[in-house]
């Protein structure tokens, strides 16, 4: 009976009007209500065949060495002109699904984010993980790539622990999305994962144009960074600032928080006054468990991340998203920790945490604001 409603629910999303188009292969954004039918009814009749069938992208064959030349024609480049600002709009956590309840879920998470754009008017959309989930994400991530091409706007994904446990791996997801000509997704070296790359942001006036910041998107797997993760992050803080020739700030987006926000918030957090301390810069709630990295004991593992951070010394900001009923944010020896807004219900959720972050890069570095829509 379950499958049966979840079925039906499907049907429903996939002919509704935020639906995907038809065709495995097709995510232009272009929609039409035949073609969202048609598929709908082929993913009712060949429920069994799609649950049991494996779709497998193309791996990457990009190889990385600390010994590359940093280059920034690999890199995506946005330009800010001078006096303005640059706007991200991050999204995080959304869940969407083909036959389980969160296909639902998916109407409310749609409808938030296109209301954020069109309040943000952002120059690039983060997406940081969670985006499909569950046994069966085929249909998924067509629907939630339409809708992301849909806004015309540059989007750059990262994957969390969810989005490859059903029947598409990475490497199929990261295929789809990247049909999207917004889509800034890299794959990069399959030693370092699926999706590890780099959003310069230019600065344009006049004649002149330099580097504000560099936006480093980076692939949290199951658990978190690897070792060659860490290198390439120091690879990429050391690079752009050899381009050039001046510290550049960096920017980190990846889905599960390290080690340090437990220990940040642990610092900041005062239990007895139920209020932050000061000399944190804090605000925000801690509802769940921070799901960091831990060992048998439930301590948090640290990767040695936050210390090639602390060895680089150009990243300021770190954002995650994973924690669904945590938005708090912590300056910790010099470095803030921010948890993105959750978007949507499902999951899990606290009432009322549904939305997105603002994050802007303007004169006097990097800022940041929840935005909560109904």
């Amino acid at each position: 009976m379950k499958r049966f409603i979840s079925v039906i629910l499907c049907v429903l999303l996939l002919c509704s009007a935020a639906g995907m188009t038809a065709g495995a292969a097709q995510s232009t954004g272009e929609y039409t209500r035949m073609a969202g039918l048609k598929e709908a009814l082929y993913a009712l009749f060949h429920m069994h065949e799609i649950l049991n069938t494996e779709y497998i992208g193309t791996p990457s064959t990009d190889t990385w060495s600390a010994d590359d030349t940093y280059r920034l024609e690999d890199t995506a480049v946005l330009t800010k002109q001078s006096g303005e600002d640059f706007v991200i709009l991050n999204l995080t956590d959304m869940h969407f699904a083909d036959y389980d309840y969160r296909a639902f879920t998916a109407f409310l998470a749609s409808a938030t984010m296109k209301r954020l754009v069109k309040r943000v008017q952002p120059d690039l959309i983060t997406v940081t993980g969670d985006i499909v989930c569950t046994d069966s994400t085929v249909f998924a991530i067509k629907r939630i790539t339409d809708l992301m091409n849909s806004f015309a706007i540059p989007w750059a994904p990262v994957f969390g622990n969810h989005d490859g446990e059903g029947n598409c791996d990475l490497n199929y997801l990261a295929d789809v999305m990247m049909q999207s000509p917004y889509c800034l997704l890299r794959k990069g070296d399959p030693a370092l994962g699926v999706g590890n790359y780099i959003i310069n942001v230019r600065e344009q006036d006049g004649e002149n144009e330099r580097i504000v910041q560099s936006i480093l998107m980076m692939d949290t797997h199951g658990s978190h960074l690897n070792e060659a993760q860490i290198e390439w992050y120091k690879w990429a803080c050391e690079g752009i600032q050899t381009v050039t020739g001046e510290p550049t700030e960096t920017t980190v987006f990846f889905h599960i928080p390290c080690a340090q926000y437990q220990y940040a918030y642990d610092a900041a957090w005062d239990a007895d006054a139920e209020s932050w301390r000061e000399g944190f810069a804090a605000s925000g709630e801690c509802n769940e468990k921070i799901c960091c990295p831990r060992d048998a004991d439930g301590q948090p593992i640290d990767n040695g991340f936050f210390a090639a951070v602390k060895e680089v010394g150009t990243t300021e900001n770190i954002f995650c998203g994973h924690e669904h009923m945590n938005n708090f944010s912590v300056v910790y020896e010099n470095v803030r920790m921010t948890y993105t807004l959750k978007v949507g219900i499902a999951s899990g959720f606290k009432p009322g945490f549904n939305g997105g972050t603002k994050i802007v890069i303007g004169e006097n570095g990097v800022s940041f604001e929840h935005l909560y829509s109904l």
